[in-house]
């Protein structure tokens, strides 16, 4: 799992910038690439249900809130270690200028990078992301709400928009998974009532929940790992292995503030 990846040159010691440098993930791609099989999120419940003749790790790239630097630096990295991805973007974001309403580090700190680093995709760019070969493309919502703020018809809303904008600006092929916004079931922004809202919708969903899918993982709270900007190819290994005892730890611990 990634967010934001981009060149910034400070560290706020508050909020979390939720990035990987374009260096850095360049790192982490090609390391995936020499010793795991890199799938189509689409595919990873076939891929993981098959019987399989090699013991390499399956891993599904994905990137939520559809940053404008996925476009220009991300995909080329995807390309040219052939790596497909899954961009989840915020449909009422789509388009939009300046930082993105739901992320605070952008607000605070728009005046001092790139446009780029905060701002969202345009249609456009969303459809070049799908004519480079190596991406598809989700929703992560219509509007990025906590779902611990949100009545049912805003979950049902939240969903149904966002899958409603996506098949008529993308096709229905590109309106089949779905990411929640801040995604961790045990602090209660993925409730029951929101999976059901998304299962009337989508095929398929992912959480922020740590941990490696299996062939018995529920098809609408498929766990990730996310990737972070002090990961050395090591740390990608263990990750992609399953090797997750510390970063449980931290998950523990993990507030309710989290960002993004």
């Amino acid at each position: 799992m990634y967010h934001r990846v981009a060149s910034i040159d400070f560290v706020d010691p508050v909020l979390d910038d939720w990035n990987v440098s374009p260096e850095v993930f360049e790192r982490h791609i090609a390391t995936l690439a020499d010793f795991a099989e890199i799938v189509p999120l689409a595919s990873i419940e076939s891929r993981l249900s098959e019987e399989r003749k090699t013991q390499k790790p399956l891993v599904a790239l994905t990137f939520d809130d559809g940053y404008a630097n996925f476009f220009t630096e991300a995909v080329p990295v995807l390309q040219q270690y052939n790596a497909p991805a899954t961009v989840f973007v915020v449909t009422d974001s789509v388009g939009k200028t300046g930082p993105l309403g739901f992320d605070a580090w952008s607000q605070k700190h728009q005046e001092d990078v790139a446009e780029d680093v905060c701002r969202s995709m345009n249609w456009g760019e969303v459809e070049a992301c799908l004519d480079s070969g190596v991406v598809t493309v989700g929703s992560h919502s219509h509007r990025h709400l906590k779902g611990t703020e949100c009545s049912a018809q805003q979950l049902h809303d939240e969903a149904a928009l966002s899958r409603e904008v996506l098949a008529e600006r993308l096709g229905a092929e590109n309106a089949t998974m779905y990411a929640y916004p801040y995604g961790c079931t045990r602090l209660g922004f993925v409730t029951p009532e929101y999976v059901g809202a998304v299962r009337e919708q989508f095929s398929l969903a992912v959480c922020t929940d740590l941990g490696v899918a299996t062939a018995e993982s529920d098809s609408f709270l498929l766990p990730r790992i996310e990737a972070h900007a002090l990961d050395d190819p090591g740390v990608i290994r263990a990750k992609a292995t399953g090797t997750l005892a510390p970063y449980y730890l931290v998950e523990r611990l993990r507030r309710k503030k989290r960002a993004i």
